[in-house]
């Protein structure tokens, strides 16, 4: 099922690869989605969307675009994107003929350093640390034969998602969260207090992160970045692929199979319906893959503005929390008692649009955001590329 048509271009191994435009419009779209689901936590991280005591119309429709189009798709591209990036890298410090090794690992103990100072001082639900550690597991399996690849990718996906099943078995029933509840108030007082509280909370929080980490999203992180590679060996992010049709309606199945679970009455069916929607993310993601490269066609001129915003990933990142952070904890925390679902996805469009001029007018200007940048300067002094 994954493979390329004959007019795509594979890359080689220690081949220079010039910039693809397709990869920016897609990781432009990756970044973009990100922040529809990012945007629940951004608040009251302790939590996603918590819903009042009667759902609104906005909450019963919101919740349906949740578990069809929005969760988990977005970081699953992104993951995918991720294991391709370290790949075109390795094979252009390779062809300049630096040490690849110590340059891609640089590049990750930065990142990881970047996650980490994001998690702890500003918002605790960073990806960043996780996809440096991700990447330095991943980097050993780089040059697999392409069928090796697969196989490794899909085992790791699969040891991921077993764990996830059993951990969604184990019998806990937790009370559902209603805003407006004591528990919820005490909740909304704690992360819109004092900063310094807020950094208690953050610590814990990523200190928690990092000890489950291991059992759980590290295996499925890392056989997508493997799968991002795999794509990438298959010209994937080249050139449109035949019959992917089929990747939507099946994830859709699965999404319809995942929604109908979550609002099952036990908390068995509940945590069924996460790991389902995480499988179901995997045919959304790489059919939006498709989507995006069938339309740009790598041309420059093509989904300017979203090629633009793919370009400048890591700066609109972190200024997404920024935003997020400071719009709910310091300046307006009085919408986390009365944004229903739908009031924080209109945010996350109005941020979108936002995000898609500020790239394209930033870039008029500049090569490179500022923490690209900042990046490059301190994992090799802006050796490479």
């Amino acid at each position: 099922m994954l493979t390329a048509t004959g007019s795509a271009i594979t890359p080689q191994p220690h081949q220079a690869v010039a910039r693809i435009a397709n990869i920016d419009a897609v990781r432009g779209l990756a970044v973009l989605g990100i922040f529809f689901l990012n945007i629940f936590s951004m608040g009251i991280s302790s939590y996603e969307y918590v819903p009042t005591v009667t759902a609104t119309v906005g909450d019963s429709f919101g919740q349906a675009l949740y578990y069809l189009l929005l969760r988990d798709r977005f970081i699953t591209l992104f993951s995918i994107l991720f294991g391709a990036g370290l790949y075109i890298q390795w094979q252009n410090f390779s062809a300049q003929g630096l040490d690849a090794r110590a340059k891609v690992k640089s590049r990750l103990y930065w990142l990881m350093l970047f996650g980490l100072l994001h998690g702890l001082l500003l918002w605790p639900g960073d990806i960043l640390l996780s996809y440096g550690l991700c990447g330095l597991l991943l980097w050993r399996y780089r040059q697999l034969p392409v069928a090796e690849l697969l196989r490794k990718a899909q085992l790791f996906i699969a040891i991921g998602l077993l764990v996830m099943l059993l951990m969604a078995l184990i019998p806990i029933e937790v009370s559902p969260m209603v805003r407006g509840s004591p528990e919820y108030m005490a909740e909304y007082r704690l992360w819109t207090g004092d900063y310094g509280v807020q950094l208690q909370q953050q610590l814990h929080t990523v200190v928690i992160s990092l000890l489950v980490f291991p059992m759980t999203y590290l295996w499925i992180l890392s056989g997508l970045m493997l799968l991002g590679i795999y794509l990438l060996r298959q010209g994937w992010f080249n050139g449109p692929v035949s019959r992917v049709g089929y990747l939507f309606w099946g994830s859709l199945l699965l999404s319809l199979l995942a929604y109908s679970c979550s609002y099952g009455h036990s908390q068995l069916l509940q945590n069924l319906a996460l790991v389902i929607v995480v499988i179901a993310a995997i045919p959304m993601a790489l059919w939006f893959l498709q989507l995006i490269v069938r339309y740009c066609g790598n041309q420059p001129q093509r989904l300017k503005s979203l090629q633009a915003v793919g370009r400048v990933a890591l700066t609109l990142y972190i200024l997404q929390s920024v935003v997020g952070v400071s719009l709910f904890r310091h300046i307006a925390p009085e919408l986390l008692l009365t944004m229903d679902f739908m009031d924080y996805l209109l945010l996350a469009v109005i941020w979108s649009a936002i995000q898609l001029a500020l790239a394209r007018c930033y870039l008029h200007f500049f090569k490179q955001g500022p923490l690209e940048w900042l990046w490059r300067k301190l994992a090799y002094n802006q050796e490479g590329s």
